[in-house]
């Protein structure tokens, strides 16, 4: 169990992750592995991570009737996703309103006519559905609203909709350990703190994807090993 985080108060940021990285390389002798290659599988980990959590939200609708597990692990996922999710105003154009740059999924869209409704979505085998719905058909002056997902947009009905928010999963940026090389230390490599990208996860994120990084590179530890190191590296700086 990484019990330390329960009383370590102090965050992981890059400069620890790199610290921890050279301190288990140099504990197993696994000296061919160097920094980049260390955070170029940490982000491609930290994007398979995010894919797992979102396959975890997409299947929670499958969980047995009663049970409180689903609303648990949604709970739980939503908590770790936190910091990726954004609140969005779309920009629309006859009905397309096009996605954020970072986007990968939809959490909900809201729409205007008379105030803020939920948009529905709806396939693209639906749409003529909806259209010719003579009982609840869309309608900006009625609040109802439904829209299609694309690959690059999203299209509304009714084509007339012209103001919706999008709440939505972003991707994780990925992190960065900068430094300057110091001509007073024999050129060693110093940590800059300004220029360096910052993992967005809660620690005990930063922990599991660092594992999944560390199984990936052949690097052998042990959990204690970061206990270990958060108790005594990271509050003091070393």
């Amino acid at each position: 169990m990484l019990a330390f985080f329960q009383y370590n108060t102090m965050a992981w940021n890059v400069d620890d992750l790199y610290k921890f990285m050279k301190f288990l390389i140099n504990k197993n002798q696994a000296g061919g592995i160097n920094s980049q290659q260390f955070f170029y599988a940490w982000n491609s980990e930290q994007r398979s991570y995010m894919e797992d959590l979102l396959g975890r939200f997409q299947n929670r609708g499958n969980q047995k009737t009663g049970s409180n597990t689903g609303l648990i692990d949604t709970q739980t996922i939503l908590q770790k996703l936190s910091p990726f999710t954004q609140n969005f105003p779309l920009v629309i154009s006859g009905g397309d309103a096009v996605k954020p740059y970072d986007f990968i999924y939809t959490l909900a869209i809201r729409a205007y006519g008379t105030k803020y409704a939920k948009s529905f979505p709806i396939t693209k085998d639906q749409i003529w559905v909806v259209e010719d719905d003579v009982i609840d058909p869309p309608s900006v002056s009625g609040d109802s609203f439904f829209h299609t997902e694309y690959q690059d947009f999203f299209r509304f009905l009714p084509s007339s909709t012209s103001i919706a928010v999008l709440d939505y999963v972003g991707y994780p940026q990925d992190v960065v350990w900068a430094y300057t090389v110091n001509v007073y230390a024999y050129g060693r490599y110093q940590y800059n703190a300004a220029a360096s990208v910052q993992p967005q996860w809660d620690d005990n994120t930063i922990i599991e994807i660092t594992k999944r990084t560390l199984r990936t590179l052949g690097v052998h530890f042990k959990d204690n090993e970061f206990e270990q190191f958060g108790t005594s590296v990271i509050p003091t700086g070393d």
